[in-house]
């Protein structure tokens, strides 16, 4: 009989490697898998995570097959594989009766979603991985092990591209696993209308301050979104600088999104720059093709349109041509694909027809021929096209990955806008018009010497004007 004992690093390895589990998954969720038993037709493992029956259940969802392949492969012999909490308390594939007690936890667990300002829906099963494992995986991490993983954890990228969703789901992993934790989310729009609301009181009762600072600083983990609405508001900076300090001293998780990295917030205390860069900042990017038609495919299940893999069939390839279409000419965010998607479906039903590529043509032509082409979506559609961050492009990074990018926008925004020099130097964060005319020179003389950059510039010209 094979021990798989010797075998189970070479199991693990296998399992990293060949599914290219990004290494804090990998940590989180594959390592903490250890042998129980086994016998010639059985292996039980057991689950040692920190998560308990909620990251068990993340790993039957996410890895089980991959781990009973991986079993299979290296060992040459096929397995039936359970996997139990320590101490066989609970099999995290069981199938349950809901009894009246669970059903009582099912209510409270609803009640504490909505206490802590959080969207049920924003899970990460439900999320859309794509080119943004790292985002995925670092916030898995910081959901494991809350105030010691990564800790603030600032999440940042464009407008519609998931860093609610990552954050959100963050919080709702955490009271999904974890009864007693104390999770709040809020916007720093709202955080910073209750500053005033302090402020502008005439007579402002101090246990109004004492309530308004617990119900921000006695949490487990505090979730602010949006954080670059803070430039130039000094007050709510000086709480948000003290509610940090006071939830890191605890050993409390913080996260923060924004629509552009800290450093670049423009007028905030450098003490509060230093504060978000003080964990782990990680970006989220536009998604490419492969995720854009992975999100439309999910999308169009959830609202009762059957998408599978079968090109056999002539009703389905229709809808993947439709998919196709929307994949291909709405890139700037999640939301705007989902958008399309949802027209395609409701005019569907309203007139009884089929999808089809076609019919999706039909009904999004005039958002597609009235869509004014600006800097700010030409920017979007270089970032998407060359996999960088919209942040990076508008950063003052000069290495040749950020700055010829950087040079495309400037040339496409001025063939494509009436934008005078130092507007398009605006949205490019370059004060300097001289810079924005040098750039646009220089890939102007490079398409005339260089075929594959001529082919590079038609190629964003499409995505640009798909008319």
């Amino acid at each position: 009989m094979i021990d798989i004992n010797e075998k189970w690093p070479e199991i693990l390895d296998f399992l990293k490697t060949e599914y290219e589990i990004q290494e804090v998954a990998f940590q989180t969720f594959i390592l903490p898998l250890k042998v129980h038993s086994f016998d010639d037709k059985n292996i039980t493992l057991v689950f040692t995570g920190g998560s308990g029956i909620g990251g068990l259940s993340y790993v039957n969802k996410r890895y089980y097959d991959f781990i009973v392949l991986a079993i299979s492969i290296i060992t040459g012999e096929e397995y039936n594989v359970n996997i139990y909490l320590p101490g066989n308390v609970e099999k995290f594939y069981a199938n349950t009766e809901n009894d009246s007690s669970e059903n009582l936890a099912d209510i409270e667990l609803e009640q504490r979603i909505k206490d802590a300002n959080l969207d049920k829906r924003f899970t990460f099963e439900s999320f859309v991985v794509g080119n943004n494992a790292v985002a995925q995986a670092t916030s898995l991490a910081v959901a494991d092990s809350p105030g010691e993983a990564y800790n603030p954890l600032f999440i940042y990228g464009g407008v519609g591209l998931g860093k609610t969703h990552l954050m959100q789901s963050i919080g709702n992993f955490i009271l999904n696993n974890n009864p007693t934790a104390k999770v709040l989310y809020t916007t720093t729009e709202s955080f910073t209308n209750e500053v005033i609301d302090l402020l502008g009181r005439q007579k402002t009762n101090q246990d109004d301050i004492i309530e308004f600072r617990k119900k921000y600083r006695n949490v487990d983990v505090l979730l602010i979104d949006d954080i670059q609405f803070i430039s130039k508001k000094d007050r709510t900076q000086e709480e948000i600088f003290n509610t940090i300090n006071e939830l890191l001293l605890k050993h409390k998780q913080i996260v923060f999104t924004s629509d552009r990295k800290p450093e670049e917030i423009e007028d905030i205390a450098d003490r509060l720059t230093s504060r978000f860069q003080q964990g782990l900042t990680v970006d989220i990017l536009n998604p490419d093709y492969e995720t854009r038609m992975a999100i439309l495919k999910k999308y169009a299940n959830t609202k009762g349109v059957k998408v599978t893999d079968d090109m056999e069939d002539p009703e389905n390839v229709k809808i993947i041509e439709a998919l196709d279409y929307i994949a291909t000419n709405f890139v700037s965010n999640v939301r705007e694909l989902e958008g399309s998607l949802n027209n395609v479906i409701a005019f569907s039903k309203i007139s009884n027809k089929p999808i089809s590529k076609e019919f999706a043509i039909e009904t999004l032509k005039v958002d597609n021929t009235d869509k004014k082409i600006t800097c700010e979506s030409i920017i979007d559609t270089v970032a998407e096209h060359f996999q960088i961050s919209v942040a990076d492009i508008c950063s003052q990074k000069r290495s040749s990955e950020i700055s010829f990018p950087r040079q495309i926008c400037m040339y496409l925004c001025r063939i494509y806008t009436d934008e005078k020099l130092e507007t398009i130097g605006n949205y490019l964060n370059k004060k300097n018009h001289a810079t924005i005319s040098y750039g646009y020179n220089e890939i102007k003389k490079a398409i005339e010497t260089d075929a594959s950059i001529k082919a590079t510039i038609d190629v964003l010209k499409k995505k640009i004007d798909p008319n």
